[in-house]
């Protein structure tokens, strides 16, 4: 049984910040040396400086944190081909998840497990769109499923998804993916029923400004079309602060009868002199998520 779904059946779990702007605030990295010459591929730094990234990790955890989430937004095959990097999909997200997982044991207490959360991004084409077709999708993300599986995740996040289909798809390969490794999938109906599965799927949509996804979804189109899928939690991440997404966590609490999950920004970003800052700082973001776990 998943350690994570009892953890998170008994308390809310906190996950981590932005991985993406924490290692660009990193002094001193070489596009050449560091970046193998792929500029703004993150991923890339658990190949060739994995120690920064697991400092990264230990940051958050440090600062309270329950779960962190592994380096591997665009660890998927359709995505590394823009880096000349799909053959080494598996072993970038098994190195991923290994790297978060030594900073969770560094902090893990009996008392206090620390979780390492398999991040699994949107990729740069959707099927809705016509970029890609399902079976191609759907070996990316089986492979890059795999790897993280392989380094030890305890949960897989589908995040800042922009496409139901791709959602599906996605979700399909995770479950191919766990059975391949003699697991199941972790789903938690609630206190009047048993927590099933070995690992959660978890899945995050972003909704724009105007109310819907990329692709046209709004909150309650996800949750018909994503009830009767093997998905541990459904939420949002992305785009707006959790301002914003107020009238579609309502919608969740209402009608989504498993686990929520929300990763808002600080607020709606703001070009300020040249950088992209957000506005909210901790006190309110925290005052407005804490409402939201108390109400939902």
């Amino acid at each position: 049984m998943s350690r994570f779904a009892r953890e998170a059946r008994k308390r809310v779990l906190f996950l981590d910040g932005a991985m993406g702007t924490s290692i660009h605030n990193l002094p001193d990295l070489s596009l050449e040396d560091d970046y193998l010459g792929r500029e703004n591929c993150t991923e890339v730094l658990l190949l060739t400086r994995p120690e920064l990234i697991q400092g990264i990790h230990e940051t958050f955890l440090e600062a309270g944190s329950d779960a962190v989430e592994t380096d591997t937004f665009n660890a998927s095959t359709h995505t590394m081909e823009d880096q000349d990097l799909e053959d080494r999909v598996f072993e970038l997200n098994k190195i991923g998840a290994e790297v978060a997982r030594a900073a969770c044991d560094k902090f893990a207490t009996h008392e206090r497990p620390k979780f390492v959360v398999g991040s699994m991004g949107p990729g740069t084409k959707l099927i809705t769109l016509g970029q890609i077709d399902w079976d191609t999708l759907f070996h990316s993300y089986r492979e890059q499923a795999r790897g993280l599986i392989a380094g030890g995740a305890d949960a897989l996040l589908l995040e800042t998804c922009q496409d139901i289909l791709q959602v599906k798809c996605a979700v399909n390969a995770c479950v191919s993916a766990l059975k391949e490794a003699g697991l199941e999938p972790a789903l938690d109906y609630g206190d009047d029923h048993e927590i099933t599965g070995d690992i959660p799927i978890m899945v995050q949509v972003t909704i724009e400004q105007f109310g819907t996804t990329l692709v046209g979804t709004d909150i309650a189109g996800c949750v018909a079309a994503l009830r009767d899928f093997p998905v541990y939690s459904l939420g949002m991440n992305c785009a707006t602060g959790p301002v914003e997404m107020g009238e579609h966590v309502r919608y969740l609490g209402d009608h989504w009868r498993r686990k929520l999950s929300l990763l808002p920004n600080a607020g709606l970003p703001q070009l300020v002199d040249g950088q992209t800052v957000f506005p909210l700082g901790p006190e309110p973001l925290a005052e407005k998520v804490a409402e939201y776990t108390q109400r939902y």
